[in-house]
Parts: structure tokens; sequence; C-alpha cells
């Protein structure tokens, strides 16, 4: 019999201790994570070492297929052409993008609360729509083309490696701008201050101390970039390959849909390769970003609230008419391009558009395939993000508020598929849902199997933000919960997620907005009956058929913007109710 003075020892005890009943619900979730993340992999590298695709016959464990890859000329000119691309990519939007930070967190620039919120927004448009705006109006033919090959005397051509870079810093300024810029946000300006106070000028306190102190965002931000960039399939498909300038991504793609022999291994061995670099650059990342307490400014008490460094009145207004000037050339102009590209029967700088003015765009996207691949789109999105979000948040939990074995395996687990190329996750589904049947087969010819690609793909971003939500909610909550004999399955289910449910309800708007926009993986398991947009788009580009292709470039473009004008009303709504 248990004294009653030892009673509240004993609870304590058994709140600290496991239940029986969760560690099977901690396991299940780790499992599930897990099997996610290897099931594209495992099955690749498998088929990369066998002597014939993996759902043929007398198969022999071989090597035969690097030795392949690496004969081949093109895959090294591929290779040339993707380092160059990235390299070019990765120097330049760092450069833009840390001084765009630099200038509206840190300067009194002129327009910085509207250029600030701005230079996000290609990070939420559709990358293929992108794109497809920039070559209507800088591409060969394009409206803006002539004027500054012509006008300006300016040799650019967005179909060479160097045209395409410009591209690729545009969609990457606003990664490395949004990195940059939290980490300024929570930075000591202090330490500016100080270096102010004694009679510094602006210029080189930002040299001397500002920058200095964004080395790790730098370091941090160029990676994610430069792996980004190796993954690019979208800009070669459409500007490099009908030019001859292959990536590795796109190299490896052509292979696959124009090989003699289907599904040849040397793909498999070629995937392999990036999946190698990708692994690469993620373990340099982690070691360069691992020494980020060098340069760490906050203190116990944190300096002044405005750190603002005073501009000169002419570079402020030169500042930030630049700042203006550049988000219009790179957004506005290519999404208007893509706009009017949709409702001309050509595009086309010697014809004025109103002369072509047509609804046979819009016409044609509303039947046969088209239409067919919005609803497809639609409904991976939906379901894929609702499933997936709640895998996640459930991951999360017992990777930062559970005693589970294996816990600390599961925040690498879930970065790790934003790491890999979205070719990759393509071409292990595809062996994947060949080599376990059932339900492999099935999965292959449905949609279904499209939804698992592509939410795996993006389950990332779902942890990026429930991990950062669950910082802020202190563990004395669970500790309470537990100490009065909850489980842990109760403890997180009613009191851990709904104060998670604003952050819940974010990261399923992010998921619905990437798997709607992805198509990588959808390439390789993408049928004429679960086709999606990006899929169907980049078909009818290559047949040349443009006008419908901006038309449903726009509807992924306002399903976005709808998506998140809606998710950022209902979160706000969210949190009134709450804090009312």
């Amino acid at each position: 019999m248990i004294s009653l003075t030892r009673l509240p020892a004993r609870r304590a005890a058994l709140a600290r201790r496991p239940g029986l009943r969760e560690n099977p619900v901690q396991a299940l979730v780790w499992l599930l994570v897990l099997a996610c993340v290897l099931a594209p992999v495992l099955p690749l590298l498998y088929a990369s070492v066998q002597s014939k695709p993996i759902y043929d016959t007398g198969r022999t464990f071989t090597l035969s297929a690097y030795s392949q890859l690496f004969s081949d000329p093109a895959f090294w000119a591929a290779a040339r052409n993707t380092a160059e691309f990235a390299g070019l990519t990765t120097a330049c939007s760092v450069a833009l993008g840390s001084v765009f930070a630099v200038l509206c967190a840190r300067s009194d620039v002129l327009g910085r609360r509207i250029w600030g919120p701005l230079m996000a927004v290609p990070v939420l448009l559709p990358p293929l729509g992108v794109i497809l705006g920039w070559n209507a109006l800088y591409g060969p033919g394009g409206y803006a083309h002539s004027f500054i090959t012509a006008t300006l005397h300016i040799p650019f051509n967005l179909t060479s490696v160097p045209g395409m870079a410009v591209l690729g810093t545009a969609t990457a300024v606003p990664v490395v701008f949004l990195v940059c810029r939290a980490a300024l946000a929570s930075m000591d300006t202090s330490l500016e201050n100080a270096g102010r106070s004694v009679g510094a000028g602006p210029l080189r306190v930002l040299s001397r101390v500002t920058l200095p102190m964004l080395r790790p965002a730098l370091i941090n931000s160029g990676l994610l970039v430069f792996t980004l960039s190796i993954e690019s399939l979208g800009i070669p498909l459409v500007l490099g390959s009908p030019q001859g300038h292959d990536f590795l991504a796109s190299y490896l793609y052509g292979a696959w849909s124009n090989a003699v022999t289907p599904d040849p291994p040397s793909v498999s061995a070629g995937a392999t390769v990036m999946l190698a670099v990708a692994c690469a650059l993620l373990w340099l990342r982690s070691r360069l970003i691992g020494d980020e307490a060098r340069f760490v400014s906050v203190g116990g008490r944190s300096g002044p609230a405005d750190g603002t460094v005073r501009l000169g009145r002419w570079a402020r207004v030169l500042l930030g008419a630049l700042m203006g000037l550049y988000l219009a050339a790179t957004t506005v102009a290519p999404l208007l391009a893509l706009a009017v590209e949709s409702v001309v029967s050509q595009l086309t700088p010697l014809i004025a558009p109103w002369h072509l003015l047509t609804s046979a765009n819009w016409a044609a996207i509303a039947h046969g395939e088209y239409i067919q691949s919005i609803r497809n789109s639609a409904l991976i999105a939906l379901a894929g993000g609702a499933v997936t979000t709640v895998l996640v948040a459930l991951a999360t939990t017992v990777a930062h508020r559970s005693r589970f074995a294996l816990r600390r395996s599961l925040p690498f687990l879930l970065l790790f598929p934003r790491a890999i190329p979205g070719l990759i996750v393509g071409i292990g589904f595809f062996w994947s849902f060949l080599l376990v049947n059932p339900p492999g087969h099935a999965l292959l010819n449905s949609v279904w199997g499209l939804t698992l690609a592509l939410s795996v793909r993006s389950m990332t971003l779902a942890y990026f933000v429930l991990s950062a939500a669950l910082t802020a909610v202190s563990t004395s909550l669970d500790d309470a919960g537990r100490s009065a004999g909850a489980s842990w399955w109760t403890t997180i289910t009613r009191i851990t997620l709904p104060i998670l449910r604003p952050a819940v309800f974010v990261a399923f708007i992010l998921m619905f907005v990437s798997i709607l926009n992805d198509y990588d993986p959808a390439l390789f398991l993408a049928t004429p009956n679960t086709t999606v947009m990006g899929v169907a788009m980049l078909d009818a580009e290559a047949q040349g058929v443009n006008g419908p292709v901006a038309a449903m470039a726009m509807v992924q473009v306002a399903i976005t913007l709808i998506a998140i004008a809606v998710g950022g009303r209902l979160f706000t709504a969210r949190l009134r109710r709450a804090s009312a």
C-alpha cells in the first residue's frame, strides 16, 4: 500500500515516464515520416546499380550505369551549365538580397515599407508562371527584348546560361532577402549605434559591423540558393533545352523521356549523383552554420529599437527609385506580360495587343486536359495539404515535446525532402511504386500517387512554420497536463495543438500553395488522366501553344493569390477571437 505522503512524488514520476499507450503513437508517427522520406531514395539507389530497369527480369548488380553516365559528353556539358548557372545565381542573389534587406531594415530609404513586403511576392507566385512571363517579356521576340538589345545596346539573351541566371537571380533574391531581414530583426542595434557614436559614417558601420554580423545568414541563404539552383528544371526546360543549353535536371528528364530503352538505369545513376551533391551541400551548410554562436549579438538587453541609418536626401530617393524599378522589371512587368499574352492571339511588339484580343485562350482551357489538370491540382493540394499538415504537426510535437528515443532524428527527416531535387523525388517514387505492390501499381496510375510525392516534397515548409510556433509555447503547459495525470497524447491534442491552431492553419495554406505550384515530381508520375497544371503547361508550351499556357498560368496565379488572401483573413480573424 502506498502512503499518502508518497503520492505526489509517485504521480510526478509517472508524469515523466512515457506511457504504454503513447509510445506506439510516437513510434507510428516516426515510422510514417521515415517511410515518406526514404521511399523515393532507397529504390533510386537500388535502380542505379541494376543492369536493367527494376520491373524487368534478369537483372544483375553492376555499375555500368555510372560508367555510361560519366562517359557521356552531354552529361558533362549539362554539369558545366548547371555549375555556371548556380554560381552566377548565388553570387548575384546574395549581393542584391542582402543589400535590399539592409536598406529596408537599417535605413530610411524611400518606400521601404512598400518595397519590403513586395520583395517577398515572387516566393509566393507559381515559378512556372514567372518563367513564362519572363519569356514573354524578355525572351527572343519579347516586348522588351528589342528595347534592351537595340535601344540600350545591352547584349542580353534570356536563353543563354548567363541570361537564365538573371531570371534565377530574380527568383532567388526574395529568399536571401527574407533570411537576411529576419537576421537583422533579431540583431542588437547597440553595436551599430556604438559605431556611429564614435564618428563612424553609415557606410563604415554597415561594412564593419552590420555585414560581418550577417555572415551566418549570408552563408545560410547562399547555400540554400545554390542547392535550389542545381535542381532547377523549369528554367532549362522552357528556355535552355530548345537552344541546346541543358542543366542536369533537364538532361536527366530528356534522357528519361526520349530514351530508346524505357527508363534507362543511367537516369537513376544521374539522379543519385544529384542526390549526393545535395546531401554534401546540406552537410556543408550544417557545418558552417554550426559556428553561428561566434556572431551572436543579442544580449540580455537589446539596444535602442531605432537603428536606422539616415541617408542623404538624394541617396534616399535614388536608392528607393532603384528598388522600385527592380521590382517593376522583375515581378510586375513579367506578370503583366503573362496576363496580356493570355488574352491575345499572338504577343508581338510588331502589332498593338488591342488589335489581337481574343477569348479563345480562356475557352481552350475550359475543357479537355486543361480543365482536368486544374481539378487534379486543386484536389491534390487540398487533400495533400490537409493530411501532411496533420502528420507534420504530430511529428513536430514528437520531435520537440516528447521523450521518444528516436525523436532527435525527426528534424533532419523533416528537413531532408526539401533539400533534394524534385526530379529525384519523382523518379524515386516511380521506382518505389513498382517495387512495393500492393499498393504500388494502384498509386502509380492514380492521382493519389501524385498526392503522396508532391506532399512529401513540401512537408518541410509545414515543419518550418510549426517548429517555430512551438518554441513560443511554454513547456510548463505540457508539464501541468502531465502532472494532472494526462497522457502525452491527451496533453498534445487537448493543450498543445489547440494553442498551435493558427500556426497549423498557416502551415496548411503554405502546403496548399506549394503543392499547387509544384510540378517536378509529377513529370515522372503523371498520366493523361492524372496530369496536373504544371505538367499540362509544360507539354503545351513544348508544342508552341503559348496562349492557353498563359491563361493556365494566370489561373494558377489567381488561385495562389486567393488562397493567400483568404488564409490571411481567416488567420487574422482567429487571432482576434483568441485575444478577445
